[in-house]
């Protein structure tokens, strides 16, 4: 160990151990959102199922409602979070999750509703509302971890409550494997699987008109739980402990220029300009595809193309793996590639995440369907964390927090879209009810895999004329960082 990594290590630990000297509202904040994504992941992977399936809506239609909730999420996102900051982050948080579980409380609840336009106005009504309190709860929390650090301890409460987040999905993961297939087997007459809590089984199916339907429910109580545990902790008292002043008044624009002015001024001199940074943004959308499939077309063809054993497990395998590996992943791999030219690692790491998805093609065995999920994950834990750093090494001089918005587009618009024909690729090749031997699952992967081939394709064709545009500070002699 050099001087540099003590050096590290040394302010690692000092950053940990004050961490823990910091006001309880900072953990409080990272709980409520922990637990809330926890049962926001698990409402979202069983979601195209439930809508498809339950609620009869069919693969298609259930693919594009549930591309267009993600999507609006992520809208919402972008004025929903910094005006509900104004009113204080303790009635901000507190608003975030009363609506989210008035929301989640709908959604469970649509099915009793019967069908009908009646239950589609139902449903996409609390699709909407979740989405809204999803938007403001996310960027008023990670403002939350901000106000409750100082300069020293703030990365590291990023990383807390990006850690704890991924293994609030790997509980949840857990949660709803044992629930969903115990709940069903009643639902059928049949003795669950599930070895304990039998009661509380019984209890959710007295409700509940299927296995997700009582996940859904679940969710809900886990929303409602922690918005009571959050107002019963987060006293006015608590909230005033901050290191940093609220910073809502100053993320206000401070440009006097009409709205109009300043799109036009946006366009015109902002990163639009940048060709190169457009293209490579969006050089991503193809392999972002398939984060998006991890919630559009995993649940229902893992269900649908395996044996009941692995189809009652099915969240071990999405909600499990993906998690674990980025939790570790992402750290390791940046502290090992930090020397490699960014730029080639996202043209490893797009296709290390790419190219696992053709072991898909070679139908539905559980030993390929594992490695394409530990595969997919070590690509992505390579490339998604180097992502933004060559976003902000692009941009030019006083304009990185443009060209940082600018590069969360693309993820938007993968959510958008990919549900627009993803439920059609199910409906054609996984359908419901059809036997497994007679699927054809191969086509389907091959041809998502062709289409997260073009990132890694374009950024390798493109690299001299996209490098040739990067800021002299982003590049170390020879090329390399």
């Amino acid at each position: 160990m050099n001087s540099t990594d003590a050096f590290s290590l040394r302010g690692f630990l000092d950053s940990f151990s004050a961490l823990r000297r910091l006001p309880r509202a900072l953990w409080i904040v990272i709980g409520a959102f922990v637990i809330e994504s926890s049962a926001y992941f698990g409402v979202l992977t069983l979601m195209a199922r439930y809508l498809s399936v339950d609620l009869h809506w069919g693969d298609q239609r259930a693919g594009m409602a549930v591309s267009t909730f993600t999507m609006l999420v992520t809208l919402f996102m972008l004025g929903a979070g910094s005006y509900a900051e104004r009113f204080g982050l303790r009635r901000a948080i507190a608003a975030a999750l009363l609506v989210a579980t008035a929301g989640r409380f709908l959604y469970s609840y649509a099915p009793k509703l019967g069908g009908g336009a009646l239950l589609a106005a139902a449903v996409l009504g609390a699709l909407v509302i979740v989405a809204v309190g999803e938007a403001i709860l996310q960027p008023v929390c990670y403002s939350g971890v901000k106000q409750y650090t100082d300069a020293r301890t703030s990365s590291m409460g990023y990383a807390l409550i990006y850690a704890l987040m991924n293994l609030g999905i790997v509980g949840m993961g857990a949660l709803s494997a044992w629930i969903r297939p115990a709940v069903q087997d009643l639902k059928a007459g049949q003795p669950p699987a599930a070895p304990f809590g039998q009661p509380f089984l019984e209890f959710l199916g007295r409700f509940s008109g299927s296995g997700i339907q009582a996940v859904n429910w679940s969710c809900m109580g886990i929303t409602a739980a922690t918005l009571v545990l959050f107002l019963l902790f987060m006293t006015r008292k608590t909230e005033a402990a901050k290191v940093r002043p609220d910073t809502a008044e100053e993320n206000r624009s401070s440009d006097p220029r009409p709205l109009a002015a300043r799109l036009k001024s946006y366009f015109a001199e902002g990163p639009f300009r940048n060709a190169r940074f457009i293209f490579f943004i969006f050089m991503l959308l193809p392999v972002r595809t398939l984060f998006a499939h991890q919630w559009l077309t995993m649940p229902d063809y893992i269900i649908r193309a395996y044996s009941k054993d692995v189809a009652d497990h099915m969240e071990w395998l999405v909600n499990w793996i993906n998690p674990a590996i980025i939790f570790v992943g992402v750290p390791v791999a940046t502290a090992l590639t930090r020397h490699i030219n960014v730029y080639r690692m996202m043209v490893i790491g797009s296709l290390v995440s790419a190219v696992p998805t053709f072991l898909l093609c070679f139908g539905a065995h559980l030993s390929l369907l594992i490695t394409y999920f530990v595969l997919f994950s070590l690509g992505e834990a390579l490339w998604s964390a180097r992502f933004l750093e060559y976003a902000s090494e692009l941009a030019p001089p006083g304009r990185i927090a443009q060209y940082m918005g600018l590069a969360q587009i693309p993820w938007l618009l993968a959510k958008g879209t990919t549900g627009w024909y993803s439920g059609a690729m199910l409906a054609r090749f996984c359908p419901e009810g059809v036997p497994r031997e007679q699927l054809h699952t191969g086509t389907m992967w091959f041809v998502y895999g062709c289409i997260a081939l073009l990132s890694p394709i374009g950024l390798w064709l493109a690299r001299k004329w996209v490098l040739a545009g990067l800021q002299p500070k982003a590049v170390a002699p020879g090329g390399e960082r």
